[in-house]
């Protein structure tokens, strides 16, 4: 790998370099709150760019011709985006707002339930009394930590969520011009690309492109995947809690697919309001519901995750769990997103610089061949 600092030009230019991306960062900082639709809007541009190319690409010599196949590529992606935007905000979206608002106006009284359950559980009261003091306050203290500890993170992400919403008009502003925006992404895709490699030296530059696609294609492969997982676990809690004619059915079953999109945890975090108002109903009918989340959670795991996500972080479930836990207490919400993620492309990272530094005559394409096939 070539020296970033084996002449004095080079180092000049080291300098230069690092002297502008930590002035950048520090703006990026400064207006972060700012910049939250921006960074949605390269969220679905990453989801979507592959759609626009496919269209792109089968578009009509006579457009290509033209230089107008990649503008109407993006237009039609817009027309198909829209429809689903105006299909959700028809039916499904104001049919959640009612259930959430629904829930809002029931829930102290599924408080009365639930305290109610506590309050004639003697046989569990009695059995608790005998277990020795020390263990028992141990267990309430662990218990009251753990549901704090979820409960300050939830409260938090959603407060930030609002107040940035809320009190910052630029983020109003930003989410008008997103379209427009993603509009010259999409259409100027490659000129970027190649403007952002004319910065980076001439012999770091193949490097830099290697780990440019093993990050694609990881985080590619996750996200699509996580994304397709959360709809389909959505859909399929969503339909068993309306066959079991569970209250709120429609909301809960939201919550499932949204949880979903949390590694190993996700699951059983989903799943839980909804076998607990099945269980504050009928307690018969919760045990039902917890065994058809059991049936989805097979489903997901034998079918669904090692088709659609393609195993792409390749972690053992039992490093994914620390990695989850880790990431909730240094990061809150965003760790428990992107815990896993980040760290497999640190992992894949390291390992393709390992190869690179390591083996003598190792080119940066040899190296990214290695990676691929180890992880085949």
């Amino acid at each position: 790998m070539s020296s970033w600092f084996s002449s004095p030009t080079k180092i000049y230019r080291t300098v230069l370099v690092g002297v502008l991306l930590a002035f950048c960062l520090a703006i990026l900082i400064a207006a972060r709150a700012a910049l939250v639709p921006f960074f949605l809007g390269l969220f679905f541009a990453y989801l979507l760019l592959p759609v626009v190319d496919f269209f792109d690409r089968h578009s009509l010599p006579f457009l290509r011709r033209k230089g107008w196949s990649r503008s109407i590529a993006i237009i039609i992606v817009y027309i198909l985006a829209l429809g689903v935007i105006a299909g959700l905000l028809s039916s499904f979206i104001p049919a959640v707002i009612n259930q959430a608002r629904l829930l809002g106006e029931i829930a102290p009284e599924y408080w009365e339930q639930l305290e109610g359950v506590f309050e004639y559980a003697t046989e569990v009261q009695k059995f608790f009394s005998g277990v020795p003091e020390e263990i028992r306050a141990a267990v309430n203290a662990n218990l009251t930590k753990a549901v704090e500890t979820i409960t300050d993170t939830l409260q938090m992400g959603l407060s930030m969520m609002l107040k940035t919403i809320s009190q910052t008009l630029s983020f109003v502003l930003g989410l008008a011009i997103i379209p427009f925006w993603l509009f010259y992404v999409f259409k100027d895709e490659a000129k970027a690309r190649r403007a952002f490699y004319n910065l980076i030296p001439e012999k770091a530059r193949e490097d830099v492109r290697c780990i440019a696609i093993i990050i694609d294609d990881l985080l590619s492969a996750y996200i699509r995947g996580q994304l397709l997982l959360c709809l389909l676990v959505g859909v399929m809690a969503t339909i068993a809690l309306l066959l079991f004619r569970v209250d709120l059915g429609l909301l809960l079953g939201t919550f499932a697919g949204i949880f979903e999109i949390i590694p190993i945890l996700g699951p059983y975090l989903g799943a839980a309001p909804a076998v607990l108002i099945a269980f504050l109903k009928r307690p018969i009918l919760g045990l039902w519901v917890a065994l058809a989340f059991a049936a989805i959670q097979q489903i997901e795991n034998i079918l669904l995750a090692p088709r659609i996500a393609g195993n792409a972080v390749r972690f053992h479930p039992a490093v994914a769990m620390v990695l989850v836990i880790v990431g909730s207490e240094v990061a809150g919400l965003w760790g428990l997103a992107l815990a896993v993620p980040v760290a497999a492309v640190i992992r894949d990272v390291f390992q393709y610089l390992y190869l690179r530094t390591t083996e003598r005559g190792v080119t940066p394409q040899m190296a990214l061949d290695n990676l691929r096939a180890r992880h085949l």
